[in-house]
């Protein structure tokens, strides 16, 4: 562990609750979780998140990200994704920062960073964190020490961890979110029309005319924004946001239909591939572990 590192830890493993997301500040969470068992559902809005202890594998798509401790990932566009924390223990738990990523804030600290083309295609960037933004992590951590100061010292810290984001290795893929890409707005315009209409099994046709591109235009960059096609990207965030009603109490069948599915057999299926086991069990395993996931 490096010198930078083990301060860090020590210190977020007392400010961490575990299986819980806990808010340092607006936009910025410590998260905590002990247990190795049980596939996780994630929603990456654009965010980072720092990787303090543990290890998680998380699937993109057909990608494979392994998460291990001094590593960062910077997303600049909306995603679902899946992942299983593959080392912790309540003796060592898996601890991560979690950054949202604003566009007036970094459009803002464009002007202050160094110049860097944004990369085309893929939304996402993945490596270690630079020292400075471990050291600015730091900073944040300890400033949990003196809460009278968080109003004015905590937007500071942040803006310096942003600007530390936009100086380190993912600064290519931090730049999408601010870019003036005329093909990535058009993806970003379905996501968001993707999300809002769940419920309905449309065509890649017409999620092609909402964007306004050709069909073979739109599925090569939809796949390079968020590595997966269309229908996998709505696929996955069916199956997500019915994980979350059952887990509220709804019946299986009756999640099933409100984001789409019209065959109970077949959502199973699909629940289980995604999830390692048929809603009910997987609802009855994630109470009995009472979880969370992270933010």
């Amino acid at each position: 562990m490096s010198d930078t590192l083990a301060p860090l830890v020590a210190r977020a493993s007392r400010l961490a609750v575990p299986g819980e997301s806990v808010g340092l500040l607006d936009g910025v969470t410590l998260f905590s979780a002990t247990s190795t068992e049980i596939p996780m559902a994630m929603f990456y809005e654009p965010m980072a998140c720092i990787v303090l202890q543990g290890e998680m594998e998380v699937n993109i798509g057909q990608a494979v990200l392994d998460y291990a401790p001094g590593t960062c990932f910077v997303g600049s566009i909306a995603l679902p994704v899946t992942g299983r924390i593959t080392r912790a223990s309540a003796e060592r738990p898996y601890l991560a920062l979690s950054v949202t990523l604003g566009r007036d804030v970094l459009a803002d600290l464009l002007a202050e960073a160094p110049k860097v083309t944004p990369e085309r295609g893929k939304c996402y960037a993945f490596g270690p964190a630079s020292e400075g933004l471990l050291e600015a992590s730091q900073r944040m951590l300890t400033l949990q020490d003196a809460p009278e100061d968080i109003p004015v010292l905590g937007p500071m810290v942040r803006r310096e961890m942003l600007y530390r984001l936009l100086r380190g290795p993912q600064a290519a893929a931090l730049h999408q979110i601010a870019a003036a890409d005329p093909k990535l707005s058009q993806v970003r315009r379905t996501l968001t029309w993707i999300r809002t209409h769940l419920d309905e099994s449309v065509p890649v046709h017409d999620m092609a005319t909402c964007a306004g591109m050709s069909d073979a235009s739109f599925r090569r960059h939809f796949r390079a924004a968020t590595g997966m096609s269309p229908l996998q990207y709505q696929k996955t965030l069916r199956l997500q946001a019915a994980r979350r009603a059952i887990l509220a109490g709804s019946e299986v069948a009756r999640a099933a239909f409100a984001v789409g599915y019209e065959s109970p057999s077949q959502f199973s299926r699909e629940y289980a591939r995604m999830f390692g086991l048929p809603p009910s069990r997987d609802a009855r395993r994630l109470l009995e572990a009472g979880g969370a996931e992270p933010a």
